[in-house]
C-alpha cells in the first residue's frame, strides 16, 4: 500500500485522526477496516506506521506504531520544465516525473505548443496535475509530493529560472550529451531539465534560453517523443546523482 501524505497538525500524541479526501479515499476505495497497518508522510519528511483504530464516515482514526525521519537529501534538487503536452500526454510525464522524485513541475507555454492553457480553467488543470503528482509520490513511496506550479510562458521562465543548472533539451543541436555534461554537487543546487513541445524550440526560444544561461544538451542522435524525452532524461540524471542504478 502507497505512504500517503498527511499533515502532522493530524496528529496527537500516539494517535491520529484523518480527514476530508484522504479519509474518503481510505474507507470508500480502499475500505480500509481496524485493525490494518497503514504507512503515512507528514511534510517535515517523517514517516509513520500506524494501526487504524476505527473507521467513521468522516474521520479515521490510528494509533502510531512507530515513526522515522526520511534521508537526508545529498544531492541537488531536480525540477521539470516541461512545455505543456496535448491529451494525457501531460499527465502521463507529470504521473512519472513524480515517481522520478523531482521537486517541482513547471509546465511552459511554448510557441510551437499544441495545447495553451484556457485562463478560466488554469486553476482546475493545476489541481488536477497537482493530485496525479501526489498519487504517482505516494504509490513510489517518496518523501514529498512535488510542486506542481502555474504555466508560464517559456521567455519569462528562461529569464527568471534560478535554477544552478538549467539543461534544455533540443534535438539536431551540436550539444554535449546529457549523461556526460557537469552536475552540481550539493544538495542546496538544483538542476532544471527543459523539454520542449511535440514540435520542438522555435529558434527564438532556444536564443533566449541561452540567453538566460540554460544549456543545450542532447540525448544522442534520435528524435525522442517529449513525453520520452522528459522521463529518459529525467531517469539519466537521477542514475547519475545516485538515486537510480
Amino acid at each position: 500500500m502507497p505512504a500517503f501524505f498527511i499533515s502532522s497538525a493530524e496528529i496527537r500524541g500516539t494517535e491520529l485522526t484523518l480527514t476530508g479526501e484522504l479519509c474518503h479515499h481510505l474507507r470508500a476505495s480502499l475500505r480500509v477496516k481496524p485493525g490494518e497497518i497503514l504507512r503515512l508522510t507528514d511534510e517535515q519528511r517523517q514517516r509513520y506506521e500506524v494501526r487504524v483504530s476505527a473507521v467513521a464516515p468522516q474521520a479515521l482514526t490510528a494509533e502510531i506504531l512507530e515513526s522515522r525521519p526520511g534521508p537526508i537529501d545529498t544531492a541537488p534538487r531536480i525540477i521539470l520544465a516541461q512545455a505543456i503536452l496535448k491529451g494525457d500526454h501531460m499527465d502521463w510525464v507529470v504521473q512519472k516525473a513524480s515517481e522520478l522524485g523531482v521537486k517541482a513541475v513547471l509546465p511552459l507555454i511554448s510557441r510551437h505548443g499544441v495545447v495553451r492553457p484556457q485562463p478560466g480553467r488554469v486553476t482546475a488543470q493545476v489541481a488536477r496535475w497537482q493530485r496525479i503528482a501526489t498519487e504517482a509520490a505516494q504509490q513510489s513511496e517518496q518523501w514529498q509530493p512535488p510542486q506542481v506550479v502555474e504555466p508560464m510562458e517559456v521567455r519569462r521562465f528562461f529569464s527568471s529560472h534560478g535554477a544552478t543548472t538549467a539543461l534544455l533539451l533540443a534535438e539536431r543541436q551540436d550539444a554535449l550529451g546529457l549523461a556526460n555534461v557537469p552536475l552540481p554537487a550539493l544538495p542546496t543546487d538544483s538542476v532544471t531539465l527543459i523539454i520542449g513541445p511535440e514540435g520542438g524550440w522555435a529558434e527564438e526560444e532556444l536564443s533566449q534560453a541561452m540567453e538566460g544561461g540554460c544549456r543545450a544538451v542532447s540525448l544522442g542522435s534520435h528524435i525522442l517523443r517529449a513525453d520520452t524525452a522528459a522521463v529518459t532524461a529525467l531517469s539519466i540524471v537521477q542514475s547519475r546523482l545516485g538515486r537510480l542504478g
